[in-house]
């Protein structure tokens, strides 16, 4: 593997930091970095929002589920797709942008590769990342404390600094169950992949003092849940379009 392939192949999610803030120069060298990602057209439909203020990062701990390394992470951002420049470029032209649920997706895939992008350069200087899903919890909640204009979509947060545990790699699916040559594999193929990897996943969770749990288990929990119902409303009430 290259340089590039061992950072990847070396991420694990980080929940415990220690308290040194990340550098402004070094958040600057990874945001000039990540921001190279693919876009679609270069429409750059994204923005990040550092949480700076200590009582706005301890009510976003609670927002997101008493999450304490949103509290206590060297840095910690919002990552957004954004609608609003654009609207702002259209504007100046006596234009409305053509907002669909087209454009909405896109913004939401460009901020991903972005936030992507932005891990890997992070973690390129040794820092430890934390994606936070969390933040969808309370998104009405959310957008009061960070007073995000229309248009400005917040997707999830991302804790950033000097990690304070190694924890283990957990495992993931078999390139096999990943990566098809000409066609979807039959559910057969498909079945025995998920076997195989539950079988792994259960080894990785009994040396940790977890045994029978299984990966198909805790995904089972999460699947037949539905989740955030009110996540689409929050965004349309903020100007995207989901038709």
């Amino acid at each position: 593997m290259n340089e590039i392939q061992r950072v990847m192949s070396k991420h694990c999610t980080i929940r415990a930091f220690r308290a040194d803030p990340v550098p402004t120069e070094t958040i600057e060298k990874c945001v000039r970095a990540a921001r190279q990602a693919a876009s679609s057209s270069n429409v750059q439909a994204y923005c990040l929002v550092q949480v700076t203020d200590g009582h706005e990062r301890a009510r976003l701990r609670e927002l997101t589920g008493d999450q304490q390394q949103v509290e206590e992470a060297g840095a910690f951002f919002a990552v957004c797709a954004e609608e609003h420049r654009h609207a702002l470029i259209a504007e100046a032209e006596g234009k409305q942008t053509g907002r669909n649920f087209e454009s909405f997706l896109v913004a939401v895939i460009d901020a991903t590769l972005f936030a992507q992008n932005l891990v890997l350069a992070f973690e390129s200087e040794g820092y430890g990342t934390c994606y936070i899903g969390g933040l969808r919890n309370d998104l009405e909640a959310v957008d009061r404390l960070l007073e995000l204009p229309e248009g400005v979509y917040p997707l999830f947060g991302l804790c950033v600094g000097i990690p304070d545990e190694t924890p283990a790699k957990r495992p993931r699916l078999d390139p096999r169950a990943l990566w098809f040559e000409g066609r979807y594999p039959t559910d057969d193929e498909m079945r025995d992949w998920i076997a195989e990897h539950d079988d792994r996943a259960a080894r990785y969770y009994a040396e940790r003092g977890n045994p029978g749990r299984t990966w198909t288990g805790g995904l089972l929990r999460k699947i037949t849940t539905r989740l955030r119902e009110s996540v689409p409303a929050f965004y349309a009430s903020k100007g995207a379009r989901l038709q």
